[in-house]
């Protein structure tokens, strides 16, 4: 890919724009992909199940493989970040306007959130001393949350656990935000595009290195974002990529090429799913990761490039668009949804072995979904536009 790039660089500089203005449908449908291959991971895979049996307790634990839905969204968010700060390169307002977009999407759910965890831990020490595992520790994690360093802290209590451990994509995203403005405002377009592709050839030995050799390094090869970010590598590249005319004019040409290179990196998932479903090992850290975000970015190639294709028609389900609508929402509190659910209701750990567990999980899901629409509908939707009234160019504000 940075081949073709490089190739054509010179032609284009800065880069047109292929991709029309508001939300892409199809895109909103792989947020819906990822967020729905999150869920089934931490309700269905990751719960208690093996009193069903030896081979449907097997079957649904190769479901954890939709921890990688957070890849999509890495490979999405490198593509749709990379692509807005590409064609604002030379704006005036760049950092200030990309910031304030940023802050009114991100921190107020997140940072209300937070605050709800605060004030639960605070009710249980003042009003209930003694009767639920609350302690003054746990309000350590609120300044790490707050700062988006909770990527770099791996011991958490299990009420933290239940609240937080998903945020840690967040932190990463974040993180990413920070290198990311600078990084296409200074460098010249050749400069960036050997940044990322040398990010994405050196992430791997990173990775194995710190598994291999650092303490908790088997934490830190996973949540840590030098680790993660080949990733946002693969995604910004295709931003830079779907901005030049010969790339685009490739991908068209060559259609069934691209269709048999993501069934390979389809299948390639396949045989490395035994690895995928397990504890943080080698293979994973070293070779996994990277060829997981090799066959989204190669999705989402697909779904951009074959608009009329089945792979592109069923991004633009109604089912899945309206599911990644709502998707940071459903990532921000779905675990803590259906692991209190459970223990409220059922008094244990979620499990789906029986009707009772399976009823607790869809009624989980329900709120899930109905805390998040509601969210979305008068919360979040509210502060994205007024964080689009700060415009990059000063003409268009307002």
């Amino acid at each position: 890919m940075s081949t073709v790039i490089l190739n054509n660089v010179q032609k284009q500089s800065p880069p047109s724009s292929p991709i029309s203005p508001g939300r892409i449908p199809e895109l909103d449908g792989l947020r819906g992909f990822a967020i729905l291959l999150v869920i089934i991971c931490h309700y269905i895979a990751n719960v208690e199940h093996a009193q069903l049996g030896f081979w449907p307790h097997h079957i649904l634990s190769t479901l954890a493989i939709g921890w990688s839905g957070v890849d999509l969204f890495f490979v999405l968010s490198g593509f749709l970040i990379g692509g807005i700060l590409l064609e604002a390169r030379s704006a005036p307002n760049y950092f200030r306007t990309f910031y304030m977009r940023r802050v009114h999407r991100i921190l107020p759910i997140y940072y209300l959130w937070i605050l709800i965890y605060g004030a639960l831990i605070a009710s249980a020490l003042w009003f209930t001393p003694g009767r639920y595992p609350a302690t003054s520790r746990d309000f350590l994690q609120m300044p790490l949350h707050f700062l988006f360093l909770q990527n770099m802290t791996y011991g958490l209590t299990p009420f933290q656990w239940k609240w937080f451990s998903v945020t840690w994509s967040l932190a990463v995203e974040e993180q990413f935000y920070l290198v990311a403005p600078p990084l296409i405002r200074f460098l010249s377009l050749r400069s960036i595009i050997f940044v990322l592709a040398a990010t994405i050839c050196v992430v791997p030995a990173l990775r194995f290195f710190v598994f291999r050799h650092l303490y908790e390094g088997n934490y830190v090869a996973v949540f840590a974002m030098p680790c993660r970010a080949d990733a946002l590598a693969f995604g910004m590249l295709l931003a830079i990529a779907w901005r030049t005319d010969s790339f685009r004019n490739f991908v068209n040409e060559h259609r069934l090429l691209l269709q048999r290179a993501l069934l390979a990196l389809f299948l390639g998932v396949g045989g490395l799913l035994w690895w995928l479903v397990r504890p943080v090992n080698v293979v994973t850290v070293t070779l996994g990761y990277t060829w997981l975000a090799a066959f989204y970015t190669c999705l989402l190639v697909v779904v951009l490039s074959q608009p009329q294709g089945w792979v592109a028609a069923l991004s633009r389900w109604s089912v899945l668009r309206a599911l990644g609508t709502i998707s940071y929402c459903v990532y921000v509190i779905h675990l803590t949804f259906n692991q209190f659910s459970h223990q409220l209701l059922l008094h244990g750990p979620p499990q789906i072995y029986n009707a009772k567990g399976i009823g607790v999980t869809l009624l989980a899901l329900a709120l899930t979904l109905t805390v998040a629409s509601l969210s979305w509908r008068y919360f979040e939707k509210p502060l994205i536009r007024k964080g689009h009234a700060y415009a990059y160019d000063e003409e268009t504000a307002g």
